[in-house]
């Protein structure tokens, strides 16, 4: 079974007040409550020479060996495309009552490509804009053997300047470092209905960056149609598992593709088998760049 994540957001009272926070970190000014996501308490706030930031502390119970690998790739990938981490740190005794780690990172104001699509599709420039950003950012992060395993909407955002961002390393893999996932598990970790099967299936041989090239291709449908085509109507994850391995991913009709260059881009990222996919990131993104030079205004 693949561990899907909540990717759902909610607001709610923490249980690490602004305030204490403020205290803690005297230097930042204007902490507020964020957006919270399921395994951090997230705070927006200002820097005195980095501007706006976003503080995540870490929830307990949570797999702080995750958290170190997700600072890691970000590190590591050191991409244009994904929000810089500025500082980690651990609070001791905290209001929680235990020592919790945390980080702060660039935040990018903008609105995630989730909260775009609730009012409706992307237009063509947007769609081939996301495409090549993304792709841009996920190149980075292969130069440097990692595998972000968890592209879809509710991880892209585009910021007030219209260029996209690529978030949420928590279950990225460094392929030159020890798996974290059991090899004996039946499911490897990520959202149902955008990790390709070899994923899901925990088949850690096959795993690259092509799962990345397949979730991918999944939310380039879905900011053309509105849907997930598994996910659409699926009662149970093991329903989308099965219309992911028995049905190949829907191409729809598009009328501003001249040639169909983008639409085999699509469909060649999203097969089912990894090998029947384009060989590599970069590869993707050279064809990427090629339809935007054709395209694009």
């Amino acid at each position: 079974m693949c561990q899907g994540k909540r990717s759902d957001f909610k607001r709610g009272p923490s249980l690490i007040p602004s305030q204490w926070l403020s205290q803690q970190m005297p230097e930042l000014s204007s902490v507020v409550d964020f957006p919270e996501g399921g395994q951090k308490w997230v705070y927006s706030a200002i820097h005195p020479s980095d501007g706006e930031v976003v503080i995540k502390i870490i929830k307990p119970n949570t797999d702080v060996n995750r958290v170190h690998r997700e600072i890691l790739a970000v590190r590591r990938a050191n991409s244009p495309r994904v929000p810089r981490i500025l500082e980690v740190g651990v609070f001791p005794n905290t209001p929680e009552g235990s020592n919790l780690p945390w980080f702060r990172e660039q935040r990018i104001n903008g609105e995630s490509v989730r909260q775009i699509l609730v009012r409706g599709i992307l237009d063509k420039d947007n769609v081939l804009r996301l495409g090549l950003h993304v792709l841009e950012a996920l190149a980075d992060v292969a130069q440097v053997r990692i595998i972000h395993r968890d592209v879809k909407p509710e991880n892209i955002i585009r910021c007030t300047k219209s260029n996209y961002w690529l978030l949420d390393f928590g279950i990225a893999r460094h392929l030159d470092l020890l798996s974290l996932t059991d090899t004996a598990w039946l499911g490897g970790p990520g959202t149902p209905g955008y990790a390709p099967p070899e994923q899901f299936r925990n088949r850690k041989r096959e795993l690259d960056g092509r799962a990345d090239l397949f979730a991918l291709a999944v939310t380039i449908v879905e900011c053309i149609t509105g849907r997930n085509p598994y996910r659409d109507g699926a009662r149970t994850p093991a329903e989308v598992f099965q219309r992911i391995e028995q049905n190949p991913l829907p191409i729809p009709n598009i009328p501003w593709d001249i040639g169909n260059n983008f639409t085999e881009l699509i469909r060649a990222m999203g097969q089912r088998r990894v090998d029947c996919r384009p060989s590599n990131i970069q590869e993707a993104l050279e064809w990427m760049r090629e339809i935007n030079d054709t395209l694009s205004p």
